[in-house]
């Protein structure tokens, strides 16, 4: 894994560059800014299929790399992949992704077992994971790929998600900003996103996805 992306990922998007080199700031053409290209297939639904026996749920709640841990840990879900998805461009990279052009957001995609865990059980740790009320950031994480967002899968996913965050609401004074949606393509992040914390994160310490695990979750490794 490369531990400069981890250390970006602490910063606003909007810092300016430091580089003093006079090329640099006279010929910001050389500059390498990925192209951002609009494709009607980033808009999609998720037809991706789940084995047999599981269901997908999906949310973004700011970086991904804490929120999968957290996914890892409830008893019954199977699998969890991170990635990007309701943004506008067909198969986008981090690197695009953190220009903040694309409007993809962070998610994690659950796969999970409905007969172990009910999709209410994954709403209540969404809501606990972050600051809903958070306008397209986390903190000092700032951007649109840091949004707070449920995208569902199925008209019962879509009711529960629903009457969760009016639940939600009823607890807090500053408004929910959360969208709710049908999900969309999803793109799966560069492996070294995957399981992140798992493996040991920006510092190499190895974090336990062991169900119903306690420990502090840290966000970096």
């Amino acid at each position: 894994m490369d531990p400069s992306i981890a250390q970006e990922e602490s910063k606003l998007l909007d810092t300016p560059s430091t580089d003093p080199s006079p090329i640099a700031q006279e010929e910001p053409q050389l500059v390498d800014t990925p192209a951002i290209v609009p494709s009607p297939i980033a808009q999609e639904p998720d037809n991706d299929v789940p084995s047999p026996g599981t269901q997908f749920a999906e949310f973004a709640a700011g970086c991904f790399w804490g929120l999968e841990l957290a996914f890892q840990r409830i008893p019954g879900v199977i699998e969890t992949e991170v990635g990007y998805t309701q943004g506008i461009s067909h198969n986008p990279t981090y690197k695009v992704v953190r220009t903040n052009k694309t409007n993809h957001a962070e998610v994690v995609r659950v796969q999970y077992d409905p007969n172990e865990c009910s999709y209410e059980t994954l709403l209540d740790l969404f809501w606990s994971r972050h600051d809903p009320t958070s306008l397209n950031r986390q903190g000092e994480l700032v951007g649109a790929q840091y949004r707070s967002g449920i995208y569902f899968y199925t008209p019962e996913q879509e009711k529960l998600a629903r009457e969760s965050l009016e639940n939600q609401q009823k607890k807090l004074e500053e408004k929910i900003v959360t969208e709710i949606l049908p999900a969309k393509k999803f793109y799966k992040a560069e492996e070294y996103h995957q399981h992140y914390l798992v493996k040991g994160g920006m510092y190499g310490n190895a974090q336990s996805p062991a169900k119903s695990c306690k420990d502090p979750i840290r966000c970096y490794g």
